[in-house]
């Protein structure tokens, strides 16, 4: 993976506890299925264990913000704090809200923090996830306009389709001279209690598109979770 994160100084206010600390409620999802360290977040003082499942985004954790977000490696010490001394830092959204990404470097993790306003999401907000170095293009519906996303971004969409039904998929790439190649074509259904959220990679020439139905926490009823991979 090839996002770049830029460490900031974590700053804190004079007299700042943690229990005063300003809140945060992110999911986690990983780019890839890879193996993850042990990883810690503080929430009132109090280590919380976060994990990063690539088939669905995980439960909303709940963690401190006194400034960058301070993820932990490796276990706990004897009087149950983290033993990393230098916690990764990851800039954070505005936004409350988050979908923290994950992804492997060998045996270094990787983080990126996005804006996810999965509270308060509908069927039609649908998430994509280019982690690739090309700019790509979707269509979702025969009559839905290609959606144009940066090459290492991420894009929100709104979805045209009518729930209940399913939706012709395209995927394009743009070729070295402004054109544009279709590397990916699907149908793929459209849930009124869950949004689409895709996640894109490239290994060599080859490019992979993880489609995940994401449950919209608002309205509950749903088949079990899962994501749906093509």
């Amino acid at each position: 993976m090839h996002f770049v994160i830029t460490p900031l100084a974590l700053l804190f206010s004079v007299g700042i506890t943690f229990s005063q600390a300003e809140k945060i409620h992110f999911r986690t999802l990983a780019l890839a299925e890879s193996e993850f360290p042990e990883l810690w977040v503080y929430d009132s003082a109090k280590p919380a264990a976060i994990s990063f499942p690539a088939s669905q985004p995980s439960s909303p954790v709940k963690a401190d913000r006194p400034g960058p977000l301070r993820i932990f490696k490796r276990p706990l010490d004897d009087q149950g704090k983290p033993e990393d001394a230098a916690p990764a830092l990851v800039n954070l959204p505005t936004s409350s809200s988050i979908l923290l990404l994950g992804w492997m470097t060998g045996e270094k993790p990787g983080f990126l923090a996005i804006e996810d306003p999965f509270l308060t999401m509908k069927n039609d907000d649908w998430l994509f996830i280019n982690t690739t170095g090309v700019p790509l293009a979707i269509q979702i519906g025969e009559t839905a306009k290609p959606v144009p996303i940066k090459a290492n971004s991420h894009q929100n969409l709104k979805i045209t389709a009518p729930s209940g039904t399913g939706a012709a998929v395209i995927i394009a790439t743009q070729q070295a001279d402004g054109t544009w190649k279709s590397v990916y074509s699907s149908y793929w259904p459209i849930y009124d209690d869950k949004r689409g959220l895709v996640v894109a990679a490239q290994k060599g020439e080859r490019f992979n598109f993880t489609y995940i139905n994401d449950q919209i926490s608002n309205n509950p009823k749903s088949q079990p979770p899962g994501g749906n991979k093509d």
